[in-house]
């Protein structure tokens, strides 16, 4: 095992990129410095790691952008690089990821970086599946979950990692943090809680297993904007959770330091993204939007089977988000637009305008504008960032 004396505390400088809105949207990229202890990885996964968090939420970031995952990774000590679903061969039902892997003493760490949503995924993200009873895991992450493992099994095989002496580090943001949350459950249980360090960011909830918070699966560290409604969902009134250990990070109604907190991450996001950071009282309105999903859908058959009249259509909560799935997607825009902005006086106004929130209004092109957008300040992995820096900082 390898000790402190035979190794230093290094810095490395590597690429926080900002994260795309949407499947053409634009990103930036900022130097960041993190500084990172070898033996870090022969602690236990159930000690939170601070360094390993910030590296894990920078090369979350640079996965939507491959060159850049893989050379964050090559600038962290990892070679023998690998990327899968980010060509020509692109499989929507998949996921992108990045392996990479380096030597410390006789054990190899190998880590898996895990894209988050790109283009028609978000059709995945929002199938659920009628058989959660059964299968107690959502039907599109777990499909792209068991695209990964047969990857990561090709890779282990191509560069003869020895399987009895490895370690894995697991993280993913958004549908990259939800695939992540299940495929590092799964290599818990292969190769013990001891081999697995994990930490995903906007998780979304994953499972219905009853045990998903089980003490093996603690070393799961998965990071929560309580204004970002994306890690809320699938409901957790369905039964919804995720795997290992949740953290919420500061709000108003639970930390009396919530303000002092704010600023400083208000600070940090101004610094990296060069605009100021808007909060938009998440809480109220998140819980609202979570209240209203579930009337419409109090049950996941209700999900995909109740329909309710909007803009002369008859749709179900699933094909309402199949529809915003293609204005994400931008397909056929003018015509999933108006019906999107339909939403008034109907059983979906409150889920669009919670949606909606912030966003400036379409012009006749239909061509949706996110920049000023709830989801443009509480989900991307740049905001997770600055959160992530002062929640510890206070720890």
């Amino acid at each position: 095992m390898l000790t402190s004396c035979q190794t230093q505390t290094k810095s490395f400088t590597v690429d926080l990129i900002t994260t795309p809105l949407c499947t053409n949207g634009d990103t930036s990229t900022y130097p960041y410095t993190l500084v990172l202890d070898e033996t870090e990885f022969f602690t236990p996964p159930q000690t939170l790691s601070p360094s390993l968090a910030k590296a894990s939420i920078v090369l979350s970031s640079s996965a939507y952008k491959c060159d850049s995952v893989h050379k964050n990774l090559e600038a962290l000590g990892f070679e023998h690089k690998a990327k899968f679903n980010y060509s020509d061969d692109y499989d929507e039902n998949a996921v992108g990821i990045a392996i990479a892997s380096r030597k410390i003493e006789d054990t190899t760490v190998v880590a898996v970086v895990f894209r988050g949503t790109f283009a028609k995924e978000w059709y995945s993200n929002f199938d659920i599946g009628k058989s959660v009873n059964v299968t107690k895991v959502h039907e599109g992450f777990s499909k792209a979950n068991e695209f990964a493992h047969k990857k990561l099994d090709m890779y282990m095989a191509n560069y003869a990692v020895d399987k009895d002496h490895c370690k894995f580090l697991i993280t993913g943001h958004s549908r990259g943090a939800a695939v992540a949350n299940l495929f590092a459950k799964d290599l818990i249980d292969t190769y013990s809680k001891e081999n697995v360090y994990a930490y995903t960011f906007a998780t979304p909830n994953t499972t219905t297993n009853e045990t998903a918070t089980s003490d093996k699966y603690s070393g799961i560290f998965n990071f929560v904007n309580p204004e970002d409604f994306i890690a809320y969902i699938p409901l957790e009134s369905w039964g919804f959770t995720k795997y290992g250990t949740t953290i919420t990070f500061f709000t108003a109604e639970t930390d009396p330091l919530y303000e002092e907190k704010l600023q400083k991450v208000k600070q940090k996001y101004l610094e990296y993204r060069k605009r100021d950071f808007i909060t938009y009282n998440g809480e109220e309105k998140k819980n609202e939007f979570l209240s209203s999903a579930n009337e419409l859908a109090p049950t996941i058959k209700d999900y995909y089977d109740t329909k309710y009249e909007i803009a002369g259509l008859k749709m179900s909560v699933y094909e309402y988000m199949t529809m915003f799935a293609h204005v994400l997607n931008e397909e056929n825009i003018i015509s999933n637009g108006l019906i999107f902005l339909g939403s008034d006086d109907t059983e979906f106004e409150v889920l669009k305008n919670y949606i909606m929130l912030g966003m400036d209004n379409p012009d006749a092109s239909m061509s949706f504008d996110y920049s000023n957008s709830l989801i443009s300040y509480s989900h991307p992995a740049e905001t997770y960032l600055c959160f992530l820096e002062v929640y510890l900082e206070y720890l």
